[in-house]
């Protein structure tokens, strides 16, 4: 009786997930945002829009994020904050990211992740091009993010909003 409770728990939770992500819901289990579902919406992203993603095959990072595990067994969306746009000059000091001479908070790159492997930085000072933004999370400094992936294309980002956020 209890492996068939089991059973039906866990075919009822994964048919809840695989709805929840049919009707356009992101479930976030990291640490980059607050732990929660958050939904896309419709509209064209704008500077400090919450933002959903999968980091594109063809980036440089793609390969160590898969070993690494840093986007899920494949290639989980991402969920950051949209904070440099085309035209945006984009700068990097020893205190951090800097948008339009304006530093971001908790934006300093890591020299190595939680488990001491070296974290590549492929970002690079630059007049931030059309067709490509930065994204970084707010929520965390030790986050996976723009600071090592570089920019990304911003065609392939969707805006999202919270629907049910739990506070760390």
């Amino acid at each position: 009786m209890k492996r068939f409770l089991l059973i039906t728990f866990c075919c009822h939770t994964l048919g809840l997930v695989f709805l929840l992500h049919f009707t356009g819901n992101r479930i976030n289990l990291t640490d980059s945002m607050a732990h929660g579902v958050y939904q896309i919406i419709p509209g064209k992203p704008v500077r400090g829009d919450l933002i959903t993603f999968s980091l594109d095959e063809q980036n440089p990072y793609f390969s160590i994020a898969r070993k690494r595990h840093y986007l899920g067994w494949n290639n989980r969306p991402l969920l950051k904050v949209l904070v440099g746009l085309p035209g945006d000059t984009l700068q990097i000091g020893k205190d951090g990211i800097s948008i339009n001479s304006e530093l971001l908070p908790r934006t300093k790159a890591k020299p190595a992740d939680q488990h001491g492997r070296p974290l590549p930085i492929f970002l690079k000072p630059t007049i931030i091009p059309s067709g490509k933004c930065l994204t970084l999370s707010t929520h965390s400094e030790n986050s996976f993010d723009g600071r090592y992936f570089g920019l990304v294309n911003i065609g392939r980002v969707r805006r999202v909003v919270p629907v049910l956020t739990l506070t760390n």
